[in-house]
């Protein structure tokens, strides 16, 4: 071997130490990070947020850290074994989901000992109600997607019910594909707040035009019996309850609004990027002037945040 050749392969070499020794100090960083919320201080919702957008580490070795960083938590074990350096990182995230303080030792030595790929059979054997397959969302091209994932037998068996009665109804046979998008579409009919809102929204323009309608009658009633007494302002008066120091509960027509005007997302906008928070899930109504400081159910002192920036949000509020 030249003489270029070994330097090449002594220079990698002490790259790869260093790497693995930087790997381990960042992981007891963002420990310490974690436990005193530093996060937060930064403007950041989660740590998980915080390693992808200020630290500048791709999804995958963020998402490897700070799994770890939380399971450590409550299993020790897993963060003394990547700081003896007897654990790869990739390791530890692949155990960390079965781990508990009853098998964590047991799991630990496997991860040592076993490649990757004979570690993830052995954890499907000893942990077969978890999945053995990883999640997978992937789009194939612009109309269609592909999902993979593992589903408990009983699951699978109400989805093939499912698909019976979708066939049914359509009288002809229907693919898992098309029953799955039935049984959503039909769940978000029911479920989704944003489709409960767009519901309200026509009750309400029914009620307005009712309400015009009965006027009308109310008023040529009043022209025939020619009764100056009749006193029409009761329908146009809304009712008012007595307001007490004790919090009062968002009426729903109001969360509906709520809903509608911020299009079911989370509000916060990234004072960095200035961009909108995309999240839709784990959504929280927040007053934007608190209902201790004389905040009320109004419309316009209510927004949307997630429940990671609604947490940021009173973190920052409260200094």
């Amino acid at each position: 071997m030249s003489q270029l050749l070994c330097s090449l392969h002594h220079q990698a070499l002490e790259l790869s130490r260093q790497y693995l020794v930087c790997e381990k100090e960042l992981l007891e960083i963002l420990v310490k990070i974690e436990s005193n919320k530093v996060y937060l201080q930064q403007g950041y919702a989660s740590l998980t947020e915080y390693s992808q957008k200020a630290l500048g580490l791709s999804r995958d070795v963020s998402w490897n850290l700070v799994t770890i960083v939380h399971k450590s938590k409550a299993i020790p074990e897993l963060r003394h074994a990547v700081q003896m350096g007897v654990l790869p990182l990739s390791k530890a995230r692949q155990i960390a989901p079965h781990l508990t303080k009853e098998n964590s030792e047991k799991f630990i030595a496997l991860a040592q000992a076993m490649p990757r790929e004979k570690l993830q059979e052995a954890l499907a054997k000893e942990c077969p109600k978890i999945p053995s397959i990883e999640e997978r969302a992937r789009v194939i091209n612009a109309t269609q997607a592909q999902l993979s994932l593992c589903l408990p037998k009983e699951v699978m068996d109400k989805i093939r019910r499912a698909q019976d009665r979708v066939s049914e109804s359509q009288k002809k046979w229907v693919g898992l594909a098309e029953t799955l998008e039935q049984v959503v579409e039909f769940y978000l009919q029911h479920k989704d707040p944003r489709e409960k809102a767009k519901r309200h929204e026509v009750r309400k323009s029914k009620a307005a035009v009712s309400v015009k309608q009965s006027r009308r009658t109310v008023r040529e009633s009043d022209a025939v019996a020619r009764n100056p007494e009749l006193n029409l302002r009761p329908f146009n008066k809304p009712i008012t309850k007595i307001q007490t120091k004790a919090r009062v509960a968002i009426p729903a027509g109001i969360k509906h609004e709520v809903i509608i005007k911020n299009v079911h997302q989370c509000t916060y906008q990234d004072p960095r990027t200035q961009l909108r928070c995309e999240r839709e899930r784990f959504l929280h109504f927040h007053h934007k002037v608190p209902v201790a400081m004389g905040g009320t159910n109004a419309l316009e002192n209510l927004t949307l945040l997630c429940s990671a920036h609604h947490r940021l949000e009173h973190y920052q509020s409260s200094g």
